[in-house]
C-alpha cells in the first residue's frame, strides 16, 4: 500500500486528551478480569448475587476489551503521526513510550513472583499448587523481563511466572508491529466510518462464530489471534474516527449504540450461561467479542447513558490503577492458594470457612497493592524514564559535528529564500568571531512525547 505523500501535520488527527469513558471502562474489565480468577473462593458471596454469575463466567473476555481498547487508545494518538510519514525516529520514540509505560511494574512484579517461586521449591514444596510456573533460570528470567516468554509458545499456562503476563507479552509484540500496521492501515482512513467499523467487527466475527459453535475455553482460543484480531479493530475504529466531529446527531448515535451494545453484551452471557449448563466443558460467552469495537467507539463519542457512569471520578481513578490491578492480583491470589492448598490432593481441594472469610480481603489487599504500585513505580519509574530519554536526546543533538567553516568564523543563519549579497553570495555568511563550540537551538532539541 503506498505511503501517503503529506506530512502528519496535513492529515486529520485527535487530541491524546484522556478520554474518560475509556479509563473507566479499562476498570470494568479490570474487574471482570480479577473477580473471575477470584471466583473458585469467592462463591459463598457471589451465590448471594446470581445475577452476576454470567457476566462473571465471561470474565476472560475482559481480555478481548483491554486489545481493543489498546488497539484505539494507541492509534488515536500516534497512527498519524507514525503513519503519516514514517521514520525510525517516530516508530523508536513510540517504542520506547510504550516500554516506558509497561516494563517498570512488570518487572518489579516479574521479579518478585520469580523470588517467591524459587523460595517455594528450594524449602522442597510445591509451587505449582493452582498454575503451572516455569523454571526460575537466568535465561528464563531474561526472556519474562524482556516481555518475549510468549513468543512461540501455544499455551497461555505455564510460560509466565505471572499468569496474566502472558498478555503482557502479547501487547509488547502489538507495540512493536504497530509503526508498520500504522503505515498499512492508515490510507484507509479515506473510507466512510461505518464501513472501518464493519471491518473491524468482521475481524472479530471467526472468533465469535467458533464461540457459538463449539464454545472453546480462555485456555483454547490462539493468544496471537486474539491478540491480532482484538488490536487491529480497534486501530480500525481509531481510524474510523479521524476527523470526526462530535456533532449532536454523532452524540446521539454513539449513545445508542453504546446502550445497546452493552444490553447485548448481558444478554449474550446469560445465553452463554444457559448454554453452558447443558455443556459444563464450554464457554460459548466469546459471541460477544463482536460487540467490543463498537462498544469502545461508541464511549469514545458519547458521555451519556454508561458513559456518564463511567466517567465518574472514582472510576476513572479505578481505570488508571488497573493496569497495576490486572498484574498484582494473580500473585496475591497464588501465593494464597499456594500456602492454603499446600499438599492436598487437587481433586478434594474444598474452599474451607478460613480461605472463604480471606478471599474478600485477598481481593481488597490486591487493590491496595495496585494503588501502590500505580503511585509508587507506574508513574514515577515512567517520568524517570521519560526525562532520561529527553536528556540524552539533548545530549546526542549538542553533540552533533559543527557545521565546516574557516577557523575563527561563526555561522549566521539565513532565512530560507532570502537573498544573500556582497562576496559571501552563493554561500554562508561569515564574520570573525572568536572560536565557540556550535550548539543547536531550543527548537533543535526535541524530547519524547507521552
Amino acid at each position: 500500500m503506498p505511503q501517503d505523500s503529506r506530512t502528519s501535520a496535513d492529515l486529520p488527527s485527535m487530541p491524546r486528551g484522556e478520554i474518560r469513558a475509556l479509563t473507566g471502562l479499562r476498570l470494568v474489565a479490570a474487574m471482570v478480569v480479577v473477580i473471575g480468577h477470584f471466583k473458585p473462593i469467592l462463591m459463598p458471596y457471589l451465590d448471594q448475587v446470581p445475577l452476576v454469575g454470567p457476566v462473571l463466567d465471561a470474565g476472560w473476555l475482559g481480555v478481548e476489551v483491554f486489545f481493543v481498547l489498546s488497539g484505539y487508545v494507541i492509534a488515536r494518538s500516534y497512527v498519524v503521526e507514525v503513519g503519516g510519514r514514517f521514520t525510525i525516529g517516530k516508530a523508536a520514540t513510540f517504542v520506547f513510550n510504550r516500554f516506558a509505560r509497561v516494563w517498570p511494574v512488570w518487572a518489579l512484579v516479574t521479579t518478585l513472583m520469580a523470588g517467591w517461586i524459587l523460595a517455594v521449591r528450594w524449602k522442597g514444596l510445591y509451587a505449582d499448587v493452582w498454575v503451572s510456573h516455569p523454571v526460575v533460570s537466568p535465561g528464563q528470567y531474561l526472556e519474562q523481563l524482556s516481555m518475549t516468554q510468549m513468543w512461540g509458545a501455544t499455551s497461555i499456562v505455564g510460560p509466565s511466572y505471572v499468569m496474566p503476563g502472558w498478555s503482557i507479552s502479547a501487547e509488547w509484540a502489538a507495540y512493536l508491529a504497530f509503526p508498520l500496521l500504522a503505515v498499512l492501515l492508515l490510507p484507509l482512513r479515506r473510507l466512510p466510518a461505518g464501513v472501518l467499523l464493519g471491518l473491524a467487527t468482521l475481524l472479530m466475527t471467526p472468533m465469535a462464530v467458533t464461540a457459538f459453535v463449539e464454545g472453546p475455553l480462555d485456555p483454547e482460543v490462539p493468544w496471537l489471534y486474539r491478540l491480532a484480531c482484538s488490536f487491529v479493530a480497534g486501530m480500525l475504529v481509531a481510524i474510523g474516527t479521524l476527523g470526526l466531529r462530535r456533532t449532536p446527531r454523532v452524540e446521539q448515535l454513539a449513545f445508542a449504540v453504546s446502550v445497546a451494545c452493552t444490553v447485548a453484551f448481558v444478554v449474550f452471557c446469560f445465553w452463554a450461561s444457559w448454554r453452558r449448563a447443558g455443556d459444563p466443558a464450554h464457554d460459548y460467552a466469546g459471541i460477544s467479542v463482536v460487540l467490543f469495537p463498537a462498544l469502545v467507539g461508541a464511549f469514545a463519542l458519547t458521555d451519556r447513558g454508561p458513559a456518564a457512569w463511567l466517567s465518574r471520578d472514582l472510576v476513572v481513578y479505578g481505570g488508571r490503577i488497573s493496569y497495576c490491578l490486572y498484574l498484582v492480583h494473580y500473585p496475591v491470589f497464588d501465593v494464597l492458594l499456594t500456602y492454603v492448598w499446600q499438599g492436598q490432593d487437587p481433586t478434594t481441594r474444598v474452599v474451607g470457612p478460613g480461605l472463604a472469610l480471606l478471599a474478600p480481603f485477598a481481593v481488597v489487599l490486591s487493590v491496595l497493592l495496585a494503588m501502590a504500585l500505580h503511585h509508587g513505580v507506574e508513574v514515577p519509574a515512567r517520568s524517570l524514564l521519560l526525562r532520561g530519554r529527553a536528556r540524552a536526546v539533548a545530549r546526542l543533538v549538542r553533540r552533533r559535528p559543527a557545521v565546516e567553516v574557516p577557523s575563527g568564523t561563526e555561522v549566521i543563519p539565513v532565512p530560507r529564500g532570502a537573498a544573500v549579497h556582497g562576496a559571501a553570495a552563493g554561500g554562508p555568511r561569515t564574520r570573525a568571531l572568536p572560536a565557540v563550540p556550535f550548539r543547536p537551538s531550543a527548537r533543535e532539541t526535541v524530547g519524547p512525547r507521552s
